[in-house]
């Protein structure tokens, strides 16, 4: 294990050498000129959207990230939602809430938005994506002028958080016949160019409610080589690089032009257990892979300390984080305790073989991954290296996209990387992931008492009271083990300091551009 971490840190020194010669601080920019402001973001796979139709999937998370769209309040950086296409609103149960909306904000195509369009762009979005149905509980919406009035089946103290989630994206959704190609939204920024997965450019909209954006235009590209996007920032070729890969940040410290900028987030890495799979229906094998996963050298080596070491499931800043108000049997990294946890469930390796057997059936687990996740896969690699000490055998089949597999239950066991409440609310997530039934609960996990919790979560407005009920939903999910949280990623960034005249990072990773951003 420790010969393995330590060839991936060298991998990564000797990386950063290569990486050092190859620099240029003498290139000029190519992007800000006294005739045009643009800056160039960079990401392995963080721009991904495949269209325009915010209600599809999560595209509307990805749209909104590049200041083209908007939604009804934003988070600021301790995730206390404020009202942005909102200019008031008020609730006296929890259940009715009254929105009085801004007057003065239009569509990109020149409508104006009212509370009519607020009303059908949420009616369309529920009726496309499934995510929808489940984070909001809508009874019924009314509408009139800029007054729009939601009225919920049962209490959501939360409702400004949650409406800030991009899922809850505000666009004209009568202006369009053909959303995926063509929607309008409220932003700053205005589509112009778009290549899926490799490159896209967004421009000035000139008729912004928020004042005059301080970029003509803005451009993301995407380059899957990390060796050759961080290659491409060193030269001047990007102005932003976001997130930073791993691998790249000694590379970036070493260059006097390069700033690290970066912030603990919500999202978490974890992976999925198939609870309808045999070889992991056996709890005692859910916790042995636990014990196996040496998170703080996940951290500390492969991940640069850009991610945060986990034993619970949210970060340990949050009054309901880390383990301090849990019991976590898990809560280290013990490779000789899972052989014990194994042996104690009638595991033996029969044939020397090194393999583990029980009832004839070898323990043998598929592991499935995305291949633009490089820091998951390493740890893949390593865990695989742990758990055949511990008698498991692990496959791992990395793959440029999951979801069919996933959704088919072809898998035991997957990496991942999730937001685990980027509105400051864990209610969507533990919704969509915990509860029986969930629309991304692909594992088929199912608890009764985690389903009556996540009930009472949403009819729950007392602070210290929801503290309570997410803790004990957490106590549940620890002793169940269907997942495993093992580390919080830091949302960071990079800059060129001789183009970037001012750049803001918010660890809800919902806002990688807005008007705010400026070049030199």
């Amino acid at each position: 294990m420790k010969k393995r971490l330590v060839a991936l840190l060298m991998a990564a020194l000797l990386t950063a050498g290569i990486f050092s010669g190859c620099s240029n601080p003498g290139k000029e920019s190519i992007n800000n000129t006294d005739e045009e402001k643009t800056l160039v973001f960079g990401s392995v796979g963080y721009f991904c959207n495949e269209a325009w139709d915010p209600a599809a999937g999560w595209e509307g998370w990805y749209i909104g990230s590049y200041g083209v769209s908007e939604s009804l309040f934003r988070l600021n950086d301790a995730f206390e939602a404020q009202p942005w296409l909102v200019k008031s609103y008020s609730t006296g149960d929890n259940k009715t809430w009254e929105l009085t909306l801004r007057d003065d904000v239009q569509f990109h195509n020149g409508t104006k938005m009212t509370a009519e369009a607020v009303k059908k762009c949420f009616e369309r979005t529920i009726e496309v994506n499934d995510r929808a149905k489940d984070a909001l509980p809508i009874e019924a919406m009314e509408a009139s002028g800029q007054e729009l009035t939601i009225k919920l089946k049962e209490m959501v103290p939360t409702l400004p958080n949650d409406l800030s989630d991009p899922l809850w994206t505000v666009y004209d959704a009568e202006g369009s016949t053909d959303f995926a190609e063509k929607t309008y939204y409220t932003g700053p920024y205005i589509p112009a160019e778009f290549n899926p997965n490799v490159e896209l450019t967004v421009v000035k909209n000139e008729q912004y409610w928020g004042g005059e954006p301080r970029l003509d235009k803005a451009v993301f590209k995407t380059i899957t080589d990390v060796d050759s996007l961080t290659m491409a920032f060193q030269n001047g070729e990007i102005d932003i690089l976001i997130p930073v890969p791993e691998t790249s940040i000694s590379v970036i410290k070493g260059d006097r032009r390069l700033a690290i900028d970066g912030i603990t987030s919500m999202r978490s890495q974890l992976i999925r257990f198939n609870m309808d799979s045999p070889a992991v229906q056996d709890i005692a094998v859910r916790k042995a892979v636990s014990y196996c996963i040496d998170r703080e050298n996940y951290s500390k080596v492969i991940c640069n300390d850009v991610t945060v070491p986990s034993y619970g499931i949210y970060p340990e800043q949050l009054s309901f984080g880390g383990i301090k108000n849990v019991k976590a049997d898990v809560d280290r990294f013990d490779p000789e305790k899972a052989k014990q946890l194994l042996a104690d469930a009638g595991y033996a390796d029969t044939n020397g073989d090194g393999i583990l057997e029980k009832n004839g059936a070898k323990l043998s687990l598929k592991m499935i991954g995305l291949s633009s996740q490089k820091d998951m896969s390493q740890l893949s690699q390593v865990l695989q290296n742990q758990l055949l000490e511990a008698g498991i055998e692990l496959k791992v089949e990395i793959m440029e996209n999951i979801s069919d597999a996933r959704k088919n239950g072809n898998f035991d066991l997957t990496y991942e990387s999730y937001s685990i409440g980027g509105t400051g609310n864990p209610q969507s997530f533990i919704d969509f992931m915990f509860t029986t039934g969930g629309s991304n609960n692909f594992g088929k996990y199912s608890n009764t008492e985690v389903d009556s919790l996540a009930k009472k979560l949403r009819q729950t407005s007392d602070k210290e009271e929801k503290d309570k009920v997410i803790t004990a939903i957490t106590q549940h999910i620890l002793d169940d083990a269907p997942f495993i949280f093992f580390a919080h990623k830091k949302f960071t960034c990079a800059y060129n300091t001789d183009t970037v005249a001012y750049y803001h990072i918010q660890p809800s990773e919902f806002y990688i551009l807005d008007g705010s951003s400026e070049a030199k």
